[in-house]
């Protein structure tokens, strides 16, 4: 794996966890 790839796991999976945030706790977003 390179580094360009971890950080694109990395990134994809911090945008997942902040949808399910937003859908979960909406009031504590924005």
């Amino acid at each position: 794996m390179t580094l360009d790839n971890a950080l694109g796991l990395v990134f994809a999976l911090a945008v997942m966890a902040y949808l399910v945030a937003a859908l979960l706790f909406p009031e504590r977003i924005g």
